[in-house]
């Protein structure tokens, strides 16, 4: 894998590395804000040695919370989860993105702990963990109906708005049960049986999954639809070995793992067919996933292998990136075990460097496309620098500064939403 570097070196606020003029900041602060402002961004400036010019940042939205609440980003909402008196209850608020007005407003009565949310629509599924036998269990909302729409014993694993059905999974003792729910009332429309030494996956890990693959103990290979349950194909696995084999879905795509034996790839669309088999060992990698059009799999420490999904040999590999994320036509990445993470963007289909960002982390897709929002920490532990990094022409453009930063903080709507130092919730809208 050859480097080819175009530095981006030390972007600042408005700040670029083309011959183009920079990005001009409007700056629309009240006079005594806009002179502090221009004595701190002149001290900064200098010492960079470059004439850019400068705009407030505007203040972020605050969402009051306590310590102790729990915070979660889900599409263009944030959902805020505290704890009331008496025990046992939890008030759940959820506020629109990137303006922070408030949406909703839950009570709640559990027995333990709300993990997660998930979202279809306006049925809102609260992720529950129960104290007392730390089963997992799932509560359905309506905003503006005060009681559940419905409570079942199950884990959420996706959502489907259009076809009004959750991919549930419910443990069992000795085996587990994949159901597909109704979202309105939870009725079971579907099920499918995963006994003890089974393995069974989604063939996608984000959005609705179209297959739900089941690999039986005796080397049966199922494809079940995911929307309606029914049996698409079955295929028997060739045995090529005493060893474990094991299943990997990569969307259409089920490959069958066993380990130096190698690797087969089998699709759901042509009956389960065998399309291919490589010598590829994946046994020391994890997460065989898609990549874009390419499937990326990860050394446990550092490591990346790149995969032809239509022959299921390697294009690439790397042993300089412990990560990789598809954003568009481009990977992004970062240098693993530093204090400081770097950011770089590669060629997908090479591994070639194509721009590095230096000291910024990547907060996911960007609002347009090849566009990544992206961060970077300050010599002040509670600030971060936010904005969006244009790969196509390698330029970062700097939004501002976030203040009084604690952690936890997420890209969403064209917001930064940030934990704060007093337990509150910011969020700054990032253009």
């Amino acid at each position: 894998m050859s480097d080819v570097v175009i530095d981006l070196g030390e972007v600042r606020p408005g700040e670029s590395t083309s011959t183009a003029a920079p990005a001009e900041l409007v700056d629309d602060a009240p006079v005594p804000y806009r002179l502090l402002l221009l004595i701190l961004s002149a001290i900064l400036l200098a010492s960079l040695g470059g004439g850019v010019r400068q705009r407030a940042p505007v203040p972020p939205a605050i969402v009051p919370a306590a310590q102790g609440d729990v915070l979660r980003v889900v599409g263009d909402r944030l959902y805020v989860i505290g704890r009331q008196l008496p025990p046992g209850v939890r008030i759940v608020r959820s506020f629109s993105l990137p303006d922070a007005k408030p949406v909703s407003w839950h009570r709640v009565v559990v027995t333990g702990e709300i993990l997660d949310v998930s979202v279809a629509g306006d049925v809102l599924m609260l992720s529950v963990q129960d104290e007392r036998t730390t089963r997992f269990g799932t509560i359905a909302l309506r905003t503006g109906v005060a009681a559940p729409l419905w409570k079942r014993p199950v884990l959420v694993e996706a959502v489907s708005e259009a076809d009004r059905l959750a991919l549930v999974r419910e443990e069992g003792d000795g085996e587990t049960w994949w159901r597909g729910l109704d979202l309105t009332t939870g009725a079971v429309r579907w099920s499918v049986r995963r006994a003890g030494d089974d393995v069974a996956a989604p063939s996608v890990r984000d959005g609705y999954p179209d297959w739900l693959y089941l690999l039986t103990a005796d080397r049966r290979l199922e494809a079940w639809d995911a929307r309606t349950g029914r049996l698409g194909a079955t295929q028997r696995i060739p045995d090529r070995g005493p060893g474990k084999v094991e299943l990997w879905p990569v969307g259409d795509l089920a490959m069958i793992g066993a380990r130096s034996a190698g690797t087969a790839g089998y699709d759901a669309r042509q009956k389960l067919r065998q399309d291919w088999y490589s010598g590829v060992n994946l046994s020391w990698y994890r997460n065989p996933s898609p990549c874009g059009d390419l499937i990326c799999t990860y050394l446990p420490q550092r490591g990346i292998m790149v995969l032809d999904p239509s022959t299921g040999w390697e294009r690439w590999s790397s042993d300089r990136w412990n990560y990789a994320e598809r954003i568009g036509d481009y990977l992004v990445t970062g240098l693993p075990g530093t204090a400081f993470p770097e950011h770089f963007v590669l060629d997908p289909a090479t591994g070639d460097v194509l721009g590095a960002a230096g000291r910024w982390q990547s907060g996911g897709p960007g609002p347009a496309p090849d566009t990544a929002y992206v961060r970077r920490a300050t010599d002040r532990a509670d600030r971060i620098w936010y904005g969006v990094l244009d790969m196509r022409r390698m330029k970062i453009r700097v939004s501002g500064a976030a203040d009084m930063v604690a952690g936890d903080c997420h890209f969403a709507a064209g917001a930064l939403v940030c934990r704060r130092l007093d337990a509150a919730v910011g969020v700054w809208r990032v253009d």
